[in-house]
């Protein structure tokens, strides 16, 4: 929208709306501010479901998310322009990589078991994973839906929340052509501080090799292959050290590896044009992306059109179609990262740091140490390859006409279809090959999947104004909702070399495959009535009936009733005539209440499933056999159900120079659809049920404020806050517990509880509480090491000065007997965002900061840099400060105390020695790995300018305007890690804060450009 404005002293000028703030003075003649801040604010509509409301006659809890507020961040995709900006709803990405997965929460989601993800609305019909598919230049806005009065009317999957997005459709008037780009220079923001001197390196694998009884595989690596029988071997180990690495240089694996930078840049096109009766609009988006590590870039092409036309008076009719190309080569996250840093930093006398870095070393170390599991990861990363390609085509086409006057029909149907292939291989330097070179040897793998989903909606609307004062709105409608999906894959193996890889597999063994095929649907009755009385009291009610094939017969309809109220209590006359309304001059009161469902399961759970075997007879195979699977279906099962109850203020003060939204919420979910498992004399194993529940309880606040305003100056600034806490009411069978193992023992491994009456996101392990030091033994004549009384005792076995320390949890309080105990909670006390825009004539400053705090880390990553095996590296942190069991003079174990506290004066504090009990011991969930996670980062800074209208007229431009962007600037935490916002393992609600060899997240640098014909 512009704002023309005349005079005839000046030449003709046009104002974006949302820029005028205050009156326009030249002479005597004043412009009034007729928008204030204005039209937008009066104007502003909100899309909810099956349609539209102004903001003022809103009854719902719905967070907006502008055009303006996405294009003031330049990102791949909408999911990294939305994160921070909308209260109650959590993006976490898994990573830095290139097209990383992220969770996508809102409220704290809704299941324990199942998925958390929002239903996703684009102009009116479903498309999983939206965020990701429609581009941030092509999206006119966000309303996220979290109230039963705005998610009800949606039924099924609506008790995750409801994200609805409205594209970008064309104007009236000229045509106008867009041009938006961006170049980005990604750098590595943090290297994690691994060991980094050559001799403390070598002096460390000393000890280890010693401790671990492998002296002849440190002396072949690091001391010329010299044998153990040799005079002064161990007693001149720590001199000969000092002497070769004293000055020798390390291999900086970080460095090698993501020191680099990468590249992303974007291109958006948009015209727009349309008359009275015709408007039409088409984009076309480019990104790409190169990730820090080799082989690492997403591409991604997307083309979009649309167009809205009124055939004839009331006959209406539009079209949108919209195809998407994306390919993410190296996936979305790299498991692998851990092994840049175990990576050893120095070859010894056994490789040059050339020839460490740029051969496949791995055979060679794990022959000395069959724990080495650490490939080459330069190597590795061009050796072993991997690509998916998405290709996504959406059409939807509605008509709709007006009729008797009031009343409005539309028909509408949308038709989407997804095909995605997957692909790896890995070739004769790849681990897997060198690993096992004659069962798997090259090898590689294939996916396809193909999906294709239709909708057809049909609505009747009523609008009628009664008087002056009474307005009706009322909705009916139904939907048909159908999705198939099929996929096949194959793995392969055994490909000769040479060979063409993929494209050719004639050769290859395919040593498994695997088809599926799938569908389900969707049948449903909705309606709506909307009542506002005077513009003073709003009512809304909605029902909705889902039948869903994904139950049997009987069990299939679920009935999603709510009902809201809100009363504007700054339009009663009481107020308008009192003082208040100077400075409250907006005052809104709203409650609602509802049901919704979920049906997020697997199709045909309510089915016994049937298996082909194999019987013997007469100790003869190859007689078929059919037998029942070991999941028992569950006619019975039906939807899990969400009972909302949401309380909402919203307070304007000072003509709207201050706006302020707070939310109380309160949402139970019963007849969880959980995986039970079964008494043995059932003869299955497990069966879905409903059984369980769970609550989610919370505030929101939204404030937006207008700091200063002038004719050249403006500073706004926007904060959103959330507090969401749960609580699990019951679980299965009156259990108390129910536990979700995450990672491996090498790869880092804790245990989850979701336990009844307490929060999710609980971790359990140990509690660390140091090492064994000097002071808790007696020294007895031979030698022998005596616990003293009050120490307490490990699980097994006699500790030693070095050994991990756990804390005692049996009844006596004097041993550990590995009883699991909370070390940690994941999820957040309260996350937000806050940003602040400034505007001086031409130029913009923009600066975004997002927060959470409360949220504790499983640093999982740490847990598998602990040292387990010879070779490979150890944090500072550990390298500097391990417990000493080996004496320099002697080269060899010590026992007696009196010079173990010689060698370890600060005993007290240091970590744990590198016994072969401690290799065991690390392989422990414990709280030594569990760190707070709140942060406050400053994810973007921009400023731009704006070239002024006489120097656009000369270049033939509407608006041209140049920015610099710096993203992930600054990071405020504790955490030690490469970066706080984690999310590494899937199922976010239940397994929050996860942090295992996590694609480490970037800094980049952004130039960019806007202009417009």
């Amino acid at each position: 929208m512009s704002l023309i404005v005349k005079h005839k002293n000046i030449k003709r000028i046009v104002f974006p709306a949302f820029m005028l703030s205050t009156s326009f003075v030249w002479g005597q003649k004043t412009v009034n501010d007729t928008v204030k801040n204005g039209t937008k604010d009066i104007e502003e509509v909100v899309v909810i479901g099956y349609g539209k409301v102004k903001k003022s006659d809103l009854t719902g809890s719905v967070s907006s998310v502008s055009a303006k507020d996405l294009a003031a961040t330049p990102a791949m995709n909408a999911l990294q322009a939305l994160q921070g900006r909308a209260a109650g709803l959590n993006i976490v990405t898994a990573g830095g990589a290139p097209g990383a997965n992220a969770n996508v929460t809102i409220r704290g989601g809704s299941s324990i078991t199942q998925s958390s993800d929002p239903l996703y609305i684009v102009d009116g019909f479903q498309l999983d994973n939206a965020l990701n598919v429609i581009h941030p230049n092509d999206i006119e806005s966000i309303d996220v839906l979290k109230g039963a009065s705005a998610i009800a009317i949606y039924g099924a999957r609506g008790s995750n929340g409801i994200i609805v997005i409205k594209t970008k459709s064309g104007k009236k008037g000229r045509t106008v052509i867009t041009y938006n780009t961006f170049m980005s220079f990604d750098m590595l923001s943090k290297k994690l501080d691994m060991l980094s001197n050559p001799e403390q390196y070598v002096k460390y694998q000393y000890e280890l090799g010693v401790l671990q009884s492998k002296p002849s595989a440190w002396s072949n690596v690091f001391d010329n292959n010299l044998g153990t029988d040799s005079p002064g071997f161990y007693s001149g180990a720590n001199q000969r050290i000092a002497n070769r690495y004293g000055s020798a240089s390390a291999l900086d694996w970080q460095e090698k590896m993501l020191g680099g930078t990468g590249l992303t840049q974007n291109h958006n096109v948009n015209v727009s044009v349309g008359n009275d009766k015709t408007q039409a609009f088409i984009s076309y988006n480019y990104n790409k992306q190169d990730g820090l590590l080799q082989n690492f870039s997403e591409t991604r092409n997307s083309l979009r059109a649309n167009i809205n036309s009124e055939l004839y008076k009331g006959v209406r009719v539009d079209f949108n179609a919209m195809f998407t190309n994306n390919s993410v080569n190296g996936g979305g996250a790299y498991s692998g990262m851990k092994k840049i840093l175990l990576q050893p930093i120095t070859g010894g006398t056994l490789f040059t740091q050339d020839r460490l870095f740029n051969t496949q070393t791995f055979p060679d170390f794990s022959a000395l140490d069959s724990g080495f599991d650490t490939e080459n990861p330069y190597i590795e990363t061009q050796a072993s390859t991997s690509n998916k390609r998405t290709r996504t085509f959406v059409a939807n086409a509605g008509v709709e006409f007006d009729f008797l006057k009031n009343f409005t029909w539309r028909t509408a149907g949308q038709y989407s279809w997804t095909n995605s292939k997957s692909t790896s291989f890995s070739d004769r330097n790849s681990r897997a090959f060198l690993t096992d070179p004659i069962n798997t040897g090259i090898n590689g793998s294939i996916a396809n999947a193909e999906t294709f989903r239709y909708q057809i909606t049909n609505t009747l609307n009523y609008n009628k104004t009664f008087g002056e004062k009474h307005k009706v709105n009322a909705l009916i409608g139904n939907e048909i909702w159908y999705e198939e999906s099929e996929g096949s894959s194959m793995k392969l193996t055994k490909f000769p070399y040479p060979n063409f890889g993929l494209d050719d597999i004639a050769n290859a063994t395919v040593a498994d495959k695997n088809t599926d095929r799938s569908s389900n649907s969707l049948l449903s009755y909705f309606a709506r009535a909307n009542y506002n009385y005077d513009n003073r009291y709003l009512i809304t009610g909605t029902i909705r009936a889902d039948g869903s094939s994904k139950f049997a017969e009987g069990s299939r309809w679920g009935y999603f009733p709510s009902v809201a109220g809100a009363w504007r209590v700054s339009q009663e006359n009481f107020w308008q005539d009192h003082k208040i309304n100077k400075i409250v001059n907006d005052f809104k009161l709203r409650i609602e209440y509802g049901v919704t469902g979920n049906n997020g399961v697997a199709n045909n759970l309510w089915r016994t499933n049937v298996l082909l075997t194999d019987y013997p007879i007469n100790n003869t195979q190859g007689y078929p056999a059919y037998v029942t699977s070991t999941n028992w279906g569950n006619r019975d099962l039906q939807w899990e159900e969400l009972k909302t109850t949401n309380i909402g203020v919203d307070l304007a003060f000072f003509n709207n120079r201050i706006k302020l939204t707070s939310e109380w919420y309160n949402n139970n979910v019963s007849k969880m659809l959980f995986e039970s498992v079964l008494p043995v004399s059932s003869g299955y194993s497990r069966q879905y049920q409903n059984i369980g529940s769970m609550r989610n309880r919370g505030m929101e606040f939204t404030l937006n404020t207008v700091n200063l305003k002038s004719e050249n100056f403006r500073w706004t600034t926007d904060l959103n806050i959330s507090f969401n806490k749960s609580k699990v009411l019951s679980l299965e069978n009156g259990q108390l517990n129910k536990t979700f193992s995450v990672g491996g023992s090498r790869t880092g491994m804790v245990t989850y509880y979701a336990t009844v009456g307490e929060e999710l996101g609980d971790m359990y392990g140990y509690i660390y509480q140091g090492v064994y030091t000097t002071d808790d033994f007696t020294q007895n004549p031979d030698g022998s090491l005596t616990l003293n009384p009050g120490v307490v005792k490990p699980a097994t076995g006699t500790p030693k000065p070095g050994d991990m320390k756990f804390a005692a949890d049996n009844e006596a309080g004097d041993q550990f007997t590995r009883k699991m105990r909370k070390i940690g909670n994941g999820t957040p006390d309260f996350i937000g965002g806050i940003s602040n825009n400034f505007s001086y004539k031409g130029f913009d400053l923009a600066v975004f900061m997002k927060f959470s705090v409360g949220n504790d880390i499983y640093n999982a990553t740490k847990q598998s840099l602990s040292p387990y095996a010879m070779f490979q590296n150890v944090p500072s942190e550990f390298g500097n400060n391990y417990y000493h069991l080996i004496d320099p003079n002697t080269g060899q174990a010590t026992t007696n105390l009196v010079r173990l506290k010689e060698l370890n004066p600060n005993e007290g504090s240091s970590l744990w020695s590198l016994s072969n009990t401690n290799t065991s011991n690390i392989a422990y969930p414990s709280s030594y790995y569990v760190e707070d996670g709140s942060y406050l980062r400053i994810a973007q800074v921009t400023l731009g300018y704006s070239f002024p209208k006489e120097f656009l007229n000369k270049v033939m431009l509407t608006n041209a305007r140049i920015y610099f962007t710096v993203n992930n600037l600054a990071t405020i935490t504790g955490y030690s890690g490469y970066d706080p916002e984690v999310s590494a393992a899937s199922g976010v609600t239940v397994t929050p804060g996860y942090d295992s060899s996590t694609y480490p997240r970037s800094r980049s640098y952004v130039l960019g450009l806007n202009l417009t014909f």
